[in-house]
């Protein structure tokens, strides 16, 4: 995306902006239902992210990012309504955790010396926050879909190392046990795995990962979702 400036809100941390100009914006920029984002949430859509990755300044402006880049994917036209719903929360929830695992680096700084700031961790409390919203109900196969891209989006960025590697290739014995979305696929417990093969928790969930289609269009909405020129 060019020029991204022109398309958030002030980035500067002197220049911040009202929770309605915010949720106006989110809302015209979703075709999925935002109701919930109600003003309980502001302080974690306000973050200042303070951190080189993200120049954009406040969280909400990666949010806005992120949905624009999304629109202007190239699989969007290709994307059902429903699908397209399912991105659209995933994108905005997936960093919602960053408020509570913001903490200032000692070793990370800005050349002044001043410390920027990390949020390690944020992808399981994000994962976390959107449980408790649900808290004793049962996650329909969407809202399943959802958690997952929320949980997984900051292993997404490694994925074209795992692809490179060789990790994410399904084995032969493993397609027929495979069904479906794969973000719903069975537990690494659950599979049957026949004698003389091998396949580890860790290695199945790198598999799981590559082929969820989702996953990587939000890999590419988060980073063409920032101001910066570094990579993740």
């Amino acid at each position: 995306m060019d020029n991204k400036e022109t398309l958030v809100f002030p980035v500067r941390k002197q220049e911040p902006t009202t929770y309605e100009e915010v949720w106006a914006r989110i809302d015209e920029l979703t075709v999925s239902d935002i109701s919930w984002l109600t003003v309980t949430f502001w302080p974690f859509l306000s973050l200042f992210q303070n951190n080189e990755h993200h120049r954009e300044g406040w969280l909400y402006n990666h949010i806005i990012l992120m949905l624009e880049a999304l629109r202007q994917h190239p699989l969007y036209a290709e994307l059902s309504e429903a699908v397209i719903c399912i991105l659209e929360q995933a994108i905005i929830w997936s960093d919602l955790g960053k408020l509570d695992t913001y903490k200032l680096s000692p070793k990370k700084t800005w050349p002044d010396g001043s410390p920027q700031a990390t949020a390690f961790g944020h992808d399981k409390k994000s994962a976390e926050m959107y449980d408790a919203h649900f808290e004793g109900e049962v996650l329909m196969p969407f809202q399943q879909v959802t958690r997952y891209l929320i949980m997984e989006h900051m292993n997404a960025h490694q994925l074209e190392k795992m692809d490179a590697e060789g990790k994410t290739t399904i084995p032969e014995f493993l397609r027929p046990q495979l069904i479906g979305a794969p973000e719903l696929w069975p537990l690494w417990d659950a599979l049957d795995i026949p004698h003389g093969e091998s396949l580890s928790k860790k290695g199945y969930a790198w598999i799981q990962r590559g082929a969820s289609k989702l996953l990587r269009i939000k890999q590419d909405c988060d980073e063409q979702g920032r101001i910066s020129d570094l990579s993740f």
